[in-house]
């Protein structure tokens, strides 16, 4: 009984596996009922396919976002440092242009002034407080420096010798509005040269005053200004500056000329020291 049912049971599973074969037989040399079978599968699957690698797909996205972000920080700190470097080098190459200015001006001082003695240095201290009063440099007694030099920096007089010890040397600037200096000056007039002394600076107008003045010839804007040496002690031929105004009072005593000095006052970083 038993063997009976094996045997339908295995006659039915045969039976049923060659109809599967046929069916499929027939259905894969049907292209259309194929495509008609497959499509919808397809898609199916490609819809399937999509939502699972939509996560992936963000994750690569953004992790191309973040090594892009990276990247272009990188390169503006790089672009940072490299500009902030190229404005020091500016920088430094702008004072060394400045510097070598000014001892190329100090040098063709001391050319011009080969008959006397000329200490040149450095500016060694200059405090903002005292900016327009005084300056010292690292030069004195020991260095041949006297009380009677005039101070010139880039082709102008900027002061004179005010204090001296064995190495330092104190110059009283000629922008110092407190006290008087009373250095001669001539002034090359059209009709004529005039004589005065440089008594004092006016900050406001940021000009030299000169005063006492021993004629009351014509003076015009730009007649040039240079110390006299008529005290005995100064050197003659020093460039001061240029007229700039003057005021002519009726009394010869009264009369003041206002000039710009040739020299930066307010940028001195090299200084002759200029004497007998």
């Amino acid at each position: 009984m038993k063997k009976i049912r094996f045997s339908r049971v295995l006659t039915l599973t045969v039976t049923s596996l060659l109809i599967f074969l046929v069916l499929l037989f027939f259905i894969f040399r049907n292209n259309s009922l194929v495509r008609t079978i497959t499509t919808p599968i397809s898609g199916l699957t490609s819809k399937v396919d999509g939502i699972f690698s939509y996560p992936f797909q963000f994750v690569e996205t953004a992790k191309n976002d973040l090594v892009d972000l990276y990247e272009t920080y990188s390169e503006n700190e790089s672009l940072k440092k490299n500009l902030a470097k190229m404005r020091d080098q500016s920088s430094d190459l702008n004072t060394l242009k400045e510097e070598n200015s000014s001892l190329s001006k100090a040098l063709e001082i001391e050319q011009t002034f080969s008959n006397y003695k000329t200490i040149t240095s450095k500016v060694t201290v200059r405090s903002t407080l005292s900016w327009y009063e005084s300056l010292s440099l690292n030069v004195g007694e020991n260095d041949g420096a006297t009380a009677s030099m005039l101070a010139v920096s880039d082709g102008g007089l900027v002061g004179r010798v005010s204090d001296l010890s064995k190495s330092n040397a104190t110059i009283k600037l000629v922008s110092n509005s407190e006290g008087t200096y009373e250095i001669p000056v001539k002034i090359a007039g059209y009709s004529g040269d005039v004589y005065g002394i440089l008594t004092g600076y006016n900050a406001k107008k940021n000009l030299l005053v000169i005063e006492e003045l021993n004629a009351d010839k014509e003076l015009k804007k730009d007649d040039s200004v240079v110390t006299s040496g008529l005290d005995g002690k100064s050197i003659a031929g020093i460039s001061v500056g240029r007229v700039s105004s003057v005021n002519d009072a009726k009394e010869l005593g009264k009369r003041k000329v206002y000039v710009t000095p040739t020299a930066d006052l307010d940028n001195i970083s090299y200084v002759t020291l200029i004497g007998s």
